[in-house]
């Protein structure tokens, strides 16, 4: 048996009722056949998918996993009978994206003035949000595509790396120091940085080595960048961010920045949809114009990152001149 889109609709309406009656009701069906379905579905993946209980449902892991994906097939396919019905010779329809904060806050503006000059015809939504958050709302199907920094390893992720942006050590000058040299590594304040609650960490560090290696502060947990900001501006601790994230705070010496160094920190930004994506229209068209706008914005200075292979050769010469000073030093 395969299981068909019916049999999803129903398990998803029940998850979300939390109640067999409840999703019976609003789907004006019988209860015994909401659980009919479940049992079917069950039998044929061999696993549980609800613990009943007296007060309603509960989603095992196996269920969880299962809604997930149910999300986001049923997403795709609403989207795929919009596309075919509103076909036309120009792009149409609505399209969902995700912009990271450094992202909004650098080419939104380049983002929906070129969408609406390309795509006239296609209803645009932004979101904004933290790297991990977004990536769940791509993978649930909220969102047809997200800017995010260093995504996880995901076989449902469709990935293509954009910009490459270097990493600062902000806060308080009597936190990081008042120098203007890079800080090393290894002199990072232990139990001073914010910030590094998984999965948020990933999004700052790519390297779970070297995340393994910093001791965050034990007293505050930050997860939030308007937050962060604050905290930073107070001396409350010290984050490890680019510097585009808090390019106002740093105009006005509100925070100090200090370049990484052995090893250099960097972060990706990538452009993310869902693997099986239909390849609509407006979601290939919107798609393009959001990347070119992105990597325009990088050019003309406005984003203070780099295409990938220029930042991968002023990366390697600038290893190369870290090895000519100690070998000098020796």
């Amino acid at each position: 048996m395969t299981l068909s889109l019916r049999q999803l609709r129903y398990f998803v309406a029940i998850a979300d009722a939390g109640a067999f009656a409840r999703a019976a009701e609003a789907l004006n069906i019988a209860q015994s056949a909401l659980s009919h379905h479940v049992s079917e579905i069950e039998t044929e993946l061999g696993v549980s998918l609800l613990d009943r209980r007296p007060r309603g449902i509960v989603l095992t892991p196996a269920g969880r996993r299962l809604y997930e994906h149910a999300g986001a097939i049923l997403s795709a396919m609403t989207k795929a009978e919009i596309d075919v019905k509103t076909f036309t010779e120009v792009a149409t329809g609505p399209v969902a994206i995700g912009l990271s904060h450094t992202a909004a806050a650098v080419s939104a503006l380049s983002i929906m003035q070129a969408v609406g000059t390309a795509c006239p015809n296609v209803h645009l939504t932004i979101s904004e949000g933290l790297s991990p958050h977004l990536t769940e709302r791509v993978l649930s199907g909220a969102l047809d595509f997200a800017l995010v920094f260093n995504p996880s390893s995901d076989a449902r992720l469709q990935r293509e790396a954009l910009l490459e942006e270097e990493l600062f050590l902000i806060g308080r000058p009597e936190i990081i120091g008042r120098s203007n040299a890079p800080i090393a590594f290894v002199d990072i304040p232990q139990g001073a940085v914010l910030g590094l609650t998984p999965p948020t960490s990933r999004a700052i560090i790519q390297t779970q080595i070297l995340r393994n290696q910093i001791k965050p502060s034990s007293k505050l947990e930050v997860d939030s960048l308007n937050i962060m900001r604050t905290a930073l501006e107070a001396g409350l601790g010290c984050a490890i961010l680019a510097r585009s994230t808090v390019g106002s705070d740093l105009l006005r010496s509100a925070v100090h920045a200090r370049r990484i160094a052995q090893p250099t920190l960097t972060r990706e930004l990538s452009l993310i949809s869902l693997a099986e994506h239909p390849q609509t229209r407006a979601f290939v068209e919107v798609r393009e114009v959001l990347k070119q706008a992105v990597l325009q914005d990088a050019k003309a200075g406005r984003w203070p990152a780099e295409m990938l292979d220029k930042a991968k050769k002023k990366r390697a010469a600038q290893d190369h001149s870290v090895k000519q000073a100690k070998s000098a030093e020796e």
